[in-house]
């Protein structure tokens, strides 16, 4: 058993409830308050989305406001007309991992009519756009993309006169909203590496709302599969094991569609952390020691890993809107998954009885922060003979 888990392990002290951050009430709880609002109020939203530009705007905002503070008081949205309700992620990366829940469980009595988004999905219109003071036109702002196919993302440098003028953290913030505006913010977020401002017109360039369409074929040249929620993209990582108190220090490779909660986890952060649990939601991992004193031994716990991973969002997250599988890791003697769990306590009574199939592993639950405790999840009799 890795030594860390053991130390952990020897420190951990039984309690009838694992002591968490978590927001009183669950990430579902607050779901299915806001769809319950939404379906009492359909009516009232639908004259909203009918008579736009009639209404005082103000007004329709603060009424629609009063259904997503359900969720939090900071999600940000957009209606549209065919009855498009959009949720805007506006930069903040753990809302991708949020909203498409929200989404998937609208109800289906409006599934024909409503068209809801987890985030906004870009548009090739060109338009004008007003930020800082100038007023840019789409159209006339240049662009050029590099395609960088070792980490499947694109350079882009940009240049639009009065855009340049600003200085600069206003003329790269502008640039961004303008550009995810274009690309969607998932195409954006998934596919776009640095941003650089050019001082002067570029050659060889396109304009900005012909970028959607030349990423899009540029990577269908390129054979590779195009994803626009991060969700669907899952990346992987090797690491040196290195001596710490801390769990995961151990890992020798993993991967995760999450990879900004792993970095913020190994760096000491958490922000992506707290931020998720603002909303209700709870990162974790499970842990779960293996013996590897023979050659093997870390391949079958592996495929274990692996078999377990699959049962656990199968049987236990999806179907229940339980949460979300986020990866996972294997180390020199424990393996890990991760998970974000948007109702805690129902995944607590699920996953008990749930691990019983399993008797020939002990396992561990553990905040996806550094420093957190440390819950044992299921207890053979073993375990308890030996205490």
């Amino acid at each position: 058993m890795d030594e860390t888990l053991r130390g952990q392990i020897d420190a951990w002290t039984e309690a009838d409830e694992h002591d968490k951050v978590v927001d009183a009430l669950p990430f579902r709880k607050r779901v299915q308050d806001f769809w319950k609002w939404f379906t009492d109020n359909e009516e009232d939203l639908a004259r909203i989305v009918e008579n736009r530009g009639q209404l005082e705007s103000g007004d329709a905002v603060e009424f629609v406001t009063a259904g997503t503070n359900l969720i939090n008081k900071d999600v940000h949205f957009n209606l549209g007309g065919d009855y498009e309700f959009t949720f805007s992620v506006e930069g903040s990366t753990h809302l991708f991992y949020l909203y498409p829940y929200v989404v998937s469980q609208l109800p289906a009595q409006f599934k024909e009519k409503w068209h809801f988004f987890p985030f906004n999905q870009g548009t090739d219109a060109s338009f004008s756009f007003g930020m800082y003071g100038v007023n840019v036109d789409m159209s006339q702002v240049q662009v050029s993309a590099i395609y960088q196919e070792d980490i499947n993302a694109f350079n882009i440098c940009f240049y639009e006169e009065q855009l340049c003028s600003l200085e600069e953290a206003q003329s790269y913030n502008a640039y961004y909203i303008m550009m995810e505006i274009m690309l969607g913010e998932g195409l954006s977020y998934q596919y776009i590496g640095s941003v650089e401002r050019a001082d002067t017109p570029l050659e060889n360039s396109m304009m900005l709302p012909e970028l959607k369409a030349y990423i899009t074929d540029t990577l269908k040249a390129h054979d590779k599969e195009i994803f626009d929620n991060p969700q669907q993209v899952y990346t992987g990582y090797r690491f040196e094991p290195q001596e710490s108190e801390e769990l995961r220090f151990d890992v020798v490779a993993g991967s995760s569609c999450f990879q900004p909660l792993v970095a913020d986890y190994y760096n000491g952060s958490e922000e992506l952390f707290n931020r998720l649990n603002q909303f209700g939601a709870q990162a974790v991992f499970i842990a779960f020691p293996y013996e590897n004193d023979e050659e093997g031994d870390g391949k079958k716990a592996l495929d274990f890993r692996y078999e377990l991973e699959d049962r656990l969002s199968e049987e236990l997250l999806a179907p229940e809107g339980l949460g979300l599988l986020l990866g996972g890791a294997v180390g020199t003697g424990t393996c890990y998954i991760d998970l974000l769990l948007f109702d805690e306590p129902a995944f607590m009574k699920k996953i008990i009885p749930f691990l019983k199939d399993y008797p020939q592993y002990r396992f561990y639950l553990s905040d996806f922060r550094q420093g957190s405790d440390l819950c044992r999840l299921y207890e053979t009799e073993d375990d308890e003979t030996e205490e």
